[in-house]
């Protein structure tokens, strides 16, 4: 949708309209007031409480838009999810297996393999920087959501089949750069390198209306995708909810309501 129909569908909104709204890091995000642009707002029809519906636009939609989008994932294939016990991950987890995919999920923690199986993983495996050595199935795979980033994603595309996807959209491991990347030397052949960041959300290449949102709330409210946030805080909680997301102790969303 562009940005004038876009708009067309706010101006029919009153007040009171249940939207989903992206602000992509302007100042005032613990604000009770802020501004979003048209093209990152969507209306949306839902008796879900305000928690579970705040955590469908981060996760969901972005997730949503690396495995339909970027990875074009169909019924049967096979994914990678690697950082899956992230709220990220687990969105994609639901996502892919009610859409048919076979799924591989991967995880620093052993304790948490059967977490990724309740969400309906094939199978768990421990997360390494060696896991296309490890996998059974290397050079079958066809499809990678890579969540934790730089220091994992030429391992990614070096499980995939030819012709297969590898999506870059999270970086868990942290920010450093690739050292001395040579792509001639360490990247596979014939294999596809997709990136997504969600701070496109709202852009008019990247309206938040391209997301099927409405059908994403519905599947929440009916069970099929397991979206609870793992802990929910009050605003005047907030230091412990910075505390608990460093010390990474919330195995999924952290919501702060107002």
């Amino acid at each position: 949708m562009d940005q004038t129909a876009s708009s067309f569908r706010l101006r029919s909104l009153t007040d009171g309209s249940k939207t989903h709204a992206r602000v992509n890091f302007i100042s005032g995000s613990y604000a009770e007031y802020t501004r979003a642009l048209t093209t990152g707002v969507a209306p949306i029809e839902s008796d879900l409480p305000w928690e579970e519906l705040a955590v469908i636009p981060e996760s969901y939609a972005t997730a949503w838009t690396c495995l339909f989008r970027n990875l074009e994932l169909k019924k049967d294939q096979t994914l990678v999810i690697r950082g899956a016990t992230s709220s990220f991950g687990q969105a994609a987890l639901n996502m892919a297996v009610e859409a048919g995919a076979r799924v591989i999920a991967t995880t620093r923690n052993r304790e948490r393999f059967k977490k990724l199986e309740d969400l309906g993983a094939y199978r768990a495996e421990i997360e390494g920087p060696d896991l296309s050595k490890r996998i059974a199935e290397r050079k079958h795979i066809d499809a990678v959501l890579d969540l934790v980033g730089n220091s994992t994603i030429l391992d990614s595309l070096w499980m995939l089949r030819r012709g297969g996807r590898a999506c870059l959209a999270g970086w868990l491991g942290g920010l450093d750069p690739i050292a001395n990347f040579n792509p001639l030397l360490q990247m596979a052949s014939g294999v596809y390198l997709t990136f997504f960041g969600s701070f496109v959300f709202g852009t008019p290449e990247f309206p938040l209306s391209d997301v099927p949102l409405q059908s994403i709330a519905e599947k929440v409210a009916a069970g099929r995708y397991k979206a609870k946030p793992s802990r929910v805080f009050r605003f005047e909680d907030i230091r412990e909810a910075h505390r608990v997301m460093e010390a990474n102790e919330a195995i999924g969303k952290i919501i702060v309501r107002l």
